[in-house]
């Protein structure tokens, strides 16, 4: 029954991702592992590889952080219940329990918000930063919209169950060919 209710999972966040941030045709997803709502994600999308955290809240909202070996780090939120304007620019606000920061953000479809780093940030306030800070281990944050939507409460202190698997993603982007994903097949020597 377990392993029906994670296909069923896996499933529902497959397709919640599709309509959540589109993927050119050329792009496939390994998924490494799941924990609490996060799910981590090996992405090759041509020369472009990625590795993707993955918060879906089975209520149509999702968040995914976007990291890849260029500084292409992005942020995407999603909510099957927007209606976006075309060629919207925003910003959202980034909560923490010490701080707060503003970030700027484009839509990338009906559904969906890409966050981005400020121009001229430093590396102490970027998308990187907050990702690894989630996977070390932090507090829940606060995404607070500009308009009428409420505050999401993003449950970044689940994360860290992932972190060696989210750590082992990372690896592969600079050698490809070490996948020392953790599954029940894996051998110490």
């Amino acid at each position: 029954m377990r392993t029906l209710n994670n296909r069923f999972a896996k499933a529902v966040l497959v397709s919640f991702l599709c309509a959540a941030a589109p993927f050119s045709a050329n792009a496939a997803t390994e998924w490494l592992g799941s924990a609490s709502q996060w799910s981590v994600g090996y992405v090759t999308e041509g020369s472009q590889n990625y590795c993707s955290l993955v918060w879906d809240s089975e209520t149509g909202k999702t968040a995914e952080f976007r990291e890849g070996m260029k500084n292409d780090d992005s942020w995407v939120v999603s909510n099957a219940a927007w209606n976006l304007p075309e060629n919207l620019s925003t910003q959202v606000v980034i909560k923490g329990r010490k701080s707060s920061m503003t970030m700027p953000a484009v839509g990338v479809s009906k559904t969906s918000l890409r966050l981005m780093n400020p121009n001229g940030e430093n590396p102490k306030g970027s998308l990187k930063a907050i990702i690894r800070s989630a996977v070390a281990g932090t507090v829940d944050l606060d995404l607070d919209f500009a308009g009428t939507e409420p505050d999401w409460v993003l449950p970044t202190s689940r994360i860290y169950p992932l972190h060696a698997t989210f750590t082992s993603c990372l690896s592969r982007l600079t050698d490809p060919s070490v996948d020392k994903t953790e599954t029940g097949a894996t051998k110490p020597f």
